[in-house]
């Protein structure tokens, strides 16, 4: 099982190359900002956030281009803060000869012949803005440690600013990697004067990283299901909804080995298999009956409100794809010859090939996976 793993691990890991080049692209945008807006170079800060703040970015099915989301964090007045629209507008003026286009909340980059393109949020530290009183009095709860990398991000339906923690969830996942839950790593002890540009680290990861691997495989699986039919792309689960649910399961299971209500998992596979088993619990609604999934480093920050304005299709969707996850694992568990595992493992993440010569560590490997079939009709039901 364990081998297996690590074939899929190593075959959906971004090449280092890659991760340089993005890297690359952030000095350009910092020179841009300086050199366009006047802003003072120690007052821009550039980092990774989502996928690639947590060693969770995968490749996408077929090798298409993949997203890095990365936030622009500035220091400016509070005067300036007064006027988010404009501020927002300034980035994209200073990203004028780019291929850039304007989104939500972030301006999205293209790179004409790279594997990859840029999701950059620009933003200011949530000091810089006035707060509504609920914010006030909600921010007072939060942890500190997490109130300390708290940002106000431009909403632009809105107009206005919204809270946003990108380096606290980076923060929180990596706290909650830190535990272990699997037998085997508990006894063998486990463990690892310009514009402040962190650059995007190495998305190499062993399997016995057990959050990290269980986060980037149901990625991985949540992709096939959409390659495959079984999801339409517009209503599959996004990332940062898989990210917060499987950290918060993992968590809890591990307070409770540590409260020896439970004990340890004896294998990576064992685990993988009781979080899949907990998602579908895990998304709450309120007595109105909407759908809420509180970012656990902000206040009033909905990573579920999408759910409430589609009739019930990303719920549904899903509720389908944890289906499948549980289905799919049970049917690696149930073998027990080494090579049906393995066939069976890669079978069911499209990794057909990730043990040949041009498979593994993040080099083509997926001419094997079948065109993309039609998407399956949007439906009531869970088929």
């Amino acid at each position: 099982f364990a081998h297996a793993l690590s074939l899929v691990n190593d075959h959906i890991t971004v090449k280092d190359e890659l991760i340089e080049e993005a890297s690359a692209a952030y000095e350009e945008i910092a020179k841009r900002l300086v050199d366009k807006l006047n802003w003072e170079r120690k007052d821009i800060k550039i980092f990774p956030q989502g996928s690639a703040s947590t060693k969770t970015l995968i490749r996408t099915v077929g090798n298409r281009s993949f997203d890095i989301d990365a936030v622009c964090e500035v220091n400016i007045s509070a005067n300036e803060a007064l006027d988010p629209m404009a501020f927002f507008k300034a980035v994209g003026t200073a990203l004028e000869g780019m291929d850039s286009e304007a989104k939500r909340r972030c301006w999205t980059i293209n790179y004409v012949g790279k594997r990859f393109y840029i999701e950059f949020t620009p933003s200011v530290p949530l000091t810089t803005v006035p707060l509504t009183e609920r914010q006030t009095r909600g921010l007072k709860r939060a942890e500190h440690e997490f109130l300390a990398t708290a940002l106000a991000v431009v909403d632009t339906p809105s107009e206005n600013w919204k809270t946003s923690n990108p380096a606290g969830i980076r923060d929180w996942v990596n706290r909650a990697s830190d535990r272990e839950i699997v037998l085997q790593l508990l006894l063998a002890s486990f463990s690892e004067a310009q514009a402040s540009i962190e650059p995007v680290g190495t998305q190499s990861v062993e399997v016995e990283e057990t959050l990290r691997v269980a986060i980037r495989l149901f990625k991985r699986h949540r992709d096939m299901c959409v390659h495959r039919g079984h999801l339409v792309a517009e209503y599959q689960p996004i990332s940062i909804i898989l990210v917060t649910l499987l950290t918060t399961c993992y968590e809890g299971l591990a307070d409770l080995i540590q409260e020896e209500s439970i004990p340890p998992f004896p294998h990576v596979v064992d685990a993988l298999i009781a979080i899949a088993n907990l998602l579908p619990e895990m998304i709450l609604q309120s007595p109105n009956g909407e759908y809420y999934l509180d970012n656990p480093t902000v206040v009033d920050e909905n990573f579920a409100e999408r759910w409430n304005t589609d009739e019930g299709q990303r719920a549904e969707a899903f509720r389908t794809w944890c289906t499948i996850l549980r289905d799919d694992l049970q049917k690696i568990v149930a073998q027990t010859d080494p090579a049906k595992i393995k066939t069976t493992t890669l079978e069911v993440f499209g990794c057909q090939n990730a043990d040949s010569p041009k498979g593994g560590n993040g080099n083509p490997g997926l001419g094997v996976v079948p065109p993309t079939p039609k998407a399956a009709p949007v439906t009531s039901g869970l088929a």
